[in-house]
Formats: structure tokens, C-alpha cells, sequence
């Protein structure tokens, strides 16, 4: 309940910062390093990284988390060095200012689209995610933790929205880092050090390698082979786009803190994003056998700590769910409010415009908490809203930056034909994923789901390059331009990438 209270008053603090939809949306491009580091790295350790990914562990050992947060701190990497300084000096609000100025309207709108589904399916999974938190450590059941946190998520990020996630986000890493990291020593001490976890758990818990023959989580041969690799791919690539993670390039002050950012959020994601994981392995030594293994988190916390302890740890697991919430919900308020709105409403104005982003983050926030409550395949609609992401966005958003004669053809095209072989692959690999328990059968539509996003990727990009070369005269590339129309060169940006020092990222 403190932890609660504390995240409405920084909202409230930050409100008085908001004077028109550029501090709404980035900050008014203000964030110094440790901000923006700190919101991008809270905002990326969430729900899933934290119980999904100490469950997967616990399962699986370190294969069962390549995504997230491996795959995830690859894409903080790669961002850092190849796109935050380009979008930075853009100076976009939205991602989907991009696709608008490099491609044309059509691309945005369906940018847009994808973007929002994307966000309320993983709003949905972390609010359910907190309702599974308050029932584990303090009893309150599902439904009612659901709306106690999307009714205080949505009132500070509501009333302070960006500024508000920023701080807030702040408190949250500080808060999430403490909890797990005084969690880790306990748990390797009750379960008898760290030679007896090794020696209890499978061989291959802590190999990121596939196993033989491109052995994968159950699967084999050229099966085995693109789940693993889509296993990297998807966040690694996917969510460079995605519209949480510009918008924290696009808040920083200067190029220099944005590229900084990224790479100080992906050294603490590695680094402390697996510390649930190790803990999923540890799970399996102190509490074998759980028919429940998204649990092992809050019961090795109320098996290993005192009370005091326990509320800590709890305010840490929603810390690092609230983190995520708050940007899961500004994220496509920001995009309707900037982008669809207008299409309708040709004449509002920038008062409206704000007005509209702030209505719709309770809109956002309350489809979200519907879903939460009513669709228990709710993780299944998560993780395919970032394999959609992967398969739409990630090839026109890479080739509409690095090469210049990708066109609105090219992309729109790609993404038709993208979404086509990734419908019949997914229907191609869904006798290969059939399971059998106590005789009832169940297809494992997700693995089919993550097997088919490779040869989507590769006809994505065959099909942007064929169909740009095809119409370079009946529709000629647009350059790349910044927010007031100007011409950015990438070559420029490029030459000293990533080349300008921490010391003097802080002077700046």
C-alpha cells in the first residue's frame, strides 16, 4: 500500500510538468542518462521477465528465456548502435512518424493498428500478471488485484503521463533491483550452495546451445532450428520498432544520452533481467514439482523470507509489472491521440490532441484489464502480439532506414505477403506440435506460431526488395526527413556512431 501511495504521488508531482503533447508523449525531450536509462531498463523488465521468465526456467533452464531477457538485451544493443541516434535526430513523437515520412499514410495507419493491438494484448498479460501476484502473496483474489493496479496505473499515468513514467519508473528499478538481488543469495544458501544446485538440476539448464540435431524445447531437426532461432529473433529484431522503446530515444536530451541509454538499460537487463531466471532454477531444487510453475517466485519468497521480507519482495514483483504497465498503456494512447484521431477529427487541436491521449490511456487501460480478467490464454496473446510486430514492422521499419530505395509498394506488400506465409506456416506446423496428456490432446498453437515467424521474416524480406526494385519509377522512395521536412542523411549520422564518450554524454 506505501508503494502504491508513492506512485500516485509522483504523478501527481509530474503533472506539473505537462504543458502540451510533446511533454506527454517524450518528455519534452529533457531525460538525462540515468532517466533515461532507468526507464527504459524498468520498462523492459516486466510481468514476463520476471514470473514468465522464472517459470520458463524453472522448465526449461536458460534455453526456456531466450527471448526475454537474452533476445531483449540484444535488441537494446542494437539499437543503441544502429537506430537510437538516427530517430533521435529525427525527432519524431511516434514510431509511426516514421513509417508516415518514409513510406506514406497507408504504412502509417497499418503501423498504427499494429502497434495498438500489440500493446493491449501485453497491457492485458502484465494486469493479469499483478492480479496473480496479490492472490500468491497477500490473498486478495485475481479480479481484485487486477483493478486495484490498473485503477492506480491509470491514475498516474493519466495525469503525468511520460514525465509521470519516467520517475515512476525510477523508483520501480530501484525497488525490483533490491528485491531480487537480497532474493538470490537466500535462495543459493537454502538450496545448499552453488555446487548442489548444479549437480541437482539437468546438465544443459544453464547452455543457451541447442541441443543435437538443433534439438530445441522439444522439437528437432529444421523445426528445432527456426524455433530457436525465431527464439532470438523476436525481440531481438521485433521490438526495435516498437513504440515503448523509441519513445524513450526520442525523451532523451541529446544522441549521445539516447545511445547511452541503450546501452546501459541492455547491460542491467542482462544482467539483473536474469537473475528470475536463475531463481526458476534454483525453484526446481526447493520446490520440485509444481503443477503451477508461474508461482515459484512468490512462494520461494514466503518460504525463504520473513514478513518484512516478503513485502519487500512483493513490492519488487509489482515494481517490475507496474513498470511495463504504465508505458504498455501510454504507448498506444500516444499513437491514436498523434495519428488515427487526426484522420477522423481533421481540425483538432494540440490541446485536443492531449486531451485525446489522456482519454485514451483509460480507454487502453480499461479494454486491457477486460481481457485480463476474461481470456485466460491471455500470455499466448502477448507473445503473439510481439511475433506480429516481428513479422509487419521490423523489415520495412530496418530497410526504410538503411536502404534507400525501399518504397511504400515494397512495405506494404511485404507485410501482405509477410502475414500470408505466416498464417500457412502456422497451419503447416501445427500437426508437428500436437501434445498428449492423460489422453486429452492439445496443439501447441504458440510453438507453431514461433516456428512460422522465420519464413515469414524471409519472405518479408525477399518481397520488399523485389517489389521496391520493381516500382522505383511508379513510385520513387521518399529520403528520410525529420520531424519539419528536412533530409537526414544516414551516412552523417553513422560516421561517428556510438564513438562519443560516456564523460562526455554527462557534460552534454
Amino acid at each position: 500500500m506505501v508503494y502504491l501511495i508513492a506512485m500516485l504521488a509522483i504523478g501527481f508531482y509530474s503533472s506539473r510538468k505537462i504543458k502540451g503533447l510533446a511533454d506527454y508523449i517524450v518528455a519534452g525531450r529533457r531525460l538525462p542518462l540515468w532517466l533515461a536509462a532507468a526507464t527504459l531498463f524498468a520498462t523492459w523488465f516486466c510481468g514476463e521477465t520476471a514470473i514468465g521468465g522464472a517459470a520458463m526456467a524453472y522448465l526449461f533452464g536458460l534455453k526456456g528465456v531466450l527471448m526475454d531477457p537474452i533476445g531483449a538485451s540484444v535488441c537494446l544493443f542494437l539499437s543503441g548502435i544502429f537506430f537510437v541516434r538516427i530517430l533521435r535526430r529525427l525527432r519524431y513523437l511516434t514510431i509511426v512518424d516514421f513509417f508516415e515520412r518514409r513510406y506514406d499514410a497507408r504504412m502509417g495507419v497499418l503501423a498504427s493498428v499494429v502497434q495498438v493491438l500489440a500493446y493491449i494484448g501485453w497491457t492485458g498479460g502484465l494486469l493479469l500478471a499483478f492480479g496473480r501476484v496479490f492472490e500468491a502473496l497477500m490473498g486478495v483474489p485475481t479480479m481484485y488485484g487486477v483493478i486495484i493496479a490498473t485503477v492506480v496505473t491509470i491514475i498516474y499515468t493519466f495525469i503525468g503521463g511520460m514525465w509521470s513514467v519516467t520517475l515512476t519508473d525510477f523508483v520501480q528499478m530501484l525497488i525490483l533491483a533490491v528485491g531480487f538481488l537480497i532474493m538470490l543469495p537466500l535462495a543459493i544458501s537454502a538450496a545448499g550452495g552453488w555446487g548442489a544446485i548444479t549437480a541437482a538440476v539437468p546438465g544443459d539448464f544453464f547452455s543457451i546451445l541447442p541441443g543435437p540435431n538443433w534439438g530445441y524445447l522439444g522439437y528437432v531437426g529444421l523445426l528445432g532450428m527456426m524455433f530457436y532461432i525465431s527464439t532470438w529473433v523476436v525481440q531481438g529484431l521485433g521490438s526495435l520498432c516498437c513504440q515503448d522503446l523509441i519513445q524513450r530515444s526520442l525523451s532523451s536530451k541529446n544522441e549521445a544520452v539516447a545511445v547511452y541509454a541503450s546501452y546501459t538499460a541492455g547491460i542491467l537487463y542482462i544482467t539483473v533481467g536474469l537473475v528470475p531466471a536463475i531463481l526458476g532454477i534454483i525453484g526446481l531444487v526447493l520446490l520440485p514439482g509444481l503443477e503451477e510453475p508461474e508461482l515459484v517466485l512468490p512462494l520461494m519468497a514466503q518460504k525463504l523470507l520473513p514478513p518484512m521480507g516478503v513485502a519487500l519482495f512483493a513490492a519488487a514483483l509489482i515494481a517490475a509489472i507496474m513498470s511495463s504497465a504504465d508505458s504498455a498503456i501510454l504507448a498506444p494512447s500516444s499513437i491514436i491521440a498523434k495519428h488515427l484521431l487526426p484522420k477522423v477529427k481533421h481540425d483538432i487541436t494540440e490541446k485536443g490532441k492531449l486531451l485525446a491521449a489522456q482519454i485514451s490511456t483509460v480507454a487502453i487501460a480499461v479494454v486491457s484489464l477486460l481481457i485480463s480478467l476474461y481470456a485466460e490464454t491471455i500470455y499466448y496473446l502477448v507473445n503473439f502480439s510481439w511475433a506480429l510486430m516481428l513479422v509487419t514492422l521490423a523489415v520495412p521499419f530496418i530497410a526504410g532506414i538503411y536502404w534507400r530505395k525501399a518504397n511504400a509498394y515494397g512495405a506494404l506488400i511485404a507485410v501482405a505477403v509477410a502475414l500470408v506465409v505466416w498464417g500457412v506456416g502456422i497451419w503447416m506446423v501445427l500437426p508437428a506440435t500436437l501434445v498428449v496428456e492423460e489422453g486429452v490432446m492439445e496443439w501447441a498453437l504458440w510453438d507453431a506460431i514461433y516456428i512460422a515467424d522465420i519464413p515469414a521474416l524471409i519472405a518479408a524480406i525477399v518481397t520488399i526488395i523485389a517489389v521496391s526494385l520493381a516500382t522505383q519509377r511508379i513510385n520513387p522512395p521518399k529520403p528520410l526527413t525529420d520531424i519539419d521536412g528536412a533530409e537526414v542523411k544516414v551516412e552523417k549520422v553513422t560516421e561517428y556512431m556510438g564513438l562519443i564518450s560516456p564523460a562526455k554524454c554527462m557534460e552534454d
